[in-house]
């Protein structure tokens, strides 16, 4: 936006109480750290990527391009210019913006351009992910512009260096459900659960709180979100609706996810309240997590549960990321008739996974890969094809590997992974190691022989019966010993 903008289209924001105008403050400010996160991503893939036409998609400059042509003023650059210049009707002034705005009145008068009305802090950045600016070693901000000036974004060039999208993705990571600020955890939570066989359907009937924490100046608007773990996409987020001021809410409201039981098996429940805020920045309140393998379905009735302080867990720490669905066949040499096969073939269909937890975002674009150790060469490699979006993915995908005999398979090790394809990486989700785990392979000791009780089992079984299909459901494993 053109700083130079006419004064008519300019918002008047003194009707605003303080508390509003703060807030409205406090997301220019992340919206301008993101901006320079952003603006730091977009050098970057111009230096890698060659492509006029892929850049422009990668960058975000098809939407600039296209928002340009369709508005005048861009958003949080009007609010800007607005602060900068306000509009003060007769006998009113509004002081929440005015250090912010009297700063670059200032600034302007000393320089022959505007000075920008946001400053850029310096954060940690655990305060950075919180979307506030850290409490301690604060200084004034006019200190604050002086030091840091060349670390602030001014409206004049926030679009025309940032070329990428500076849309409403920028704000948007503050308006998620993701925590922002500080909310002390305390209260109850009532809930029950049951299963209804014969519309396949888990019913979560959410009655009332109790006693929950202030979120904001005396204000607590809170509301209810379930999830069935792994799954945290969109698909399988329920939410109630939200009660207005209100510590002790009542909700009696029921969400349900169609699911068979079975599948509940390797489920997790995870409940948690959340105050939502006017402008969109949801509070975490506290949250319940139930796993369903152990619950007691007879239990149908409501009951009480202590709201607990998030504790995440790195997904490094995760013994298991999901599991893989496959079967297995060995056919001995000669034993299809007229000598065929001339070698033993070990046939491998891999059926689908389930459950995957992804590194990142909420869904997963996965492939299944194999090796027969110990020939661990791109000869040996054989992969399914890329399933898009989705955390219980079907490949039913057939492999088949020949030139084996039985006493060839004792030695041998059917690796298979699952990884998450990135636009730019791949990143490993967990896998399977099929052997006799001896630990030796020809004689010599190998890491890669490491196979669980479980897994060691299904190897056997496929030396047991050739010819025969041997299916199998195996948890993938994440702490298993590199192959050197």
């Amino acid at each position: 936006m053109d700083p130079d903008t006419d004064r008519d289209s300019l918002l008047d924001l003194s009707f605003l109480t303080e508390e509003e105008q703060s807030a409205i403050a406090e997301v220019l400010r992340r919206d301008s750290q993101l901006r320079l996160l952003e603006e730091g991503r977009i050098s970057k893939l111009r230096e890698s990527v060659s492509d006029p036409s892929w850049l422009k998609t990668l960058s975000g400059d098809w939407f600039c391009d296209l928002r340009s042509r369709r508005h005048n003023h861009f958003g949080s650059d009007l609010v800007r210019a607005s602060i900068r210049r306000k509009k003060k009707p007769k006998d009113m002034r509004s002081d929440s913006f005015s250090s912010l705005s009297s700063e670059t009145e200032e600034g302007e008068g000393q320089q022959g351009h505007p000075q920008p009305a946001i400053l850029v802090s310096v954060q940690s950045n655990g305060s950075q992910e919180n979307g506030r600016e850290g409490a301690s070693g604060s200084s004034s901000p006019r200190t604050d512009m002086m030091s840091l000036q060349n670390k602030v974004l001014s409206t004049s060039s926030s679009i025309s260096s940032l070329s990428s999208s500076t849309m409403s993705g920028s704000l948007m990571s503050i308006f998620s459900d993701n925590e922002v600020g500080s909310v002390d955890v305390r209260g109850c939570v009532q809930f029950s659960l049951q299963y209804d066989a014969s519309k396949k359907e888990l019913q979560v009937q959410i009655i009332q709180c109790r006693d929950l924490a202030e979120a904001r100046k005396q204000r607590t608007d809170p509301y209810i979100k379930t999830y069935l773990l792994p799954d945290k996409s969109n698909q399988g987020k329920r939410k109630t609706a939200i009660k207005k001021r209100c510590k002790d809410p009542i909700f009696n409201e029921m969400l349900k996810y169609k699911m068979d039981k079975a599948e509940l098996q390797g489920r997790i429940l995870n409940l948690s309240v959340w105050h939502h805020d006017s402008l969109g920045r949801n509070l975490f309140m506290g949250e319940v997590e139930i796993d369903l393998k152990a619950w007691e379905w007879s239990n149908t009735g409501p009951q009480w549960f202590n709201l607990q302080p998030r504790m995440p867990v790195s997904p490094d720490a995760l013994p298991s990321r999901g599991s893989l669905n496959l079967a297995l066949k060995f056919i001995s040499p000669g034993s299809q008739g007229g000598g065929l096969p001339p070698t033993g073939e070990l046939h491998i269909w891999v059926k689908n996974a389930q459950n995957l937890v992804p590194f990142k975002g909420s869904a997963a674009d996965s492939f299944v890969q194999c090796y027969i150790l110990p020939d661990d060469s791109k000869a040996s490699r054989q992969k399914t094809r890329t399933v898009k979006k989705s955390l219980s993915p079907i490949f039913n995908h057939t492999m088949v590997y020949d030139g084996f005999q039985a006493k060839d398979l004792a030695e041998a090790c059917a690796e298979f992974t699952i990884w998450d394809h990135d636009t730019f990486s791949k990143q490993c989700l967990g896998g399977i190691r099929l052997s006799l785990g001896t630990g030796k392979s020809y004689g010599l000791p190998v890491p890669w022989m490491d196979s669980t009780e479980e897994e060691r089992h299904v190897w056997e079984m496929v030396f047991k019966k050739p010819g025969q299909w041997v299916e199998a459901g195996l948890p993938l494993r994440t702490n298993w010993s590199p192959r050197t």
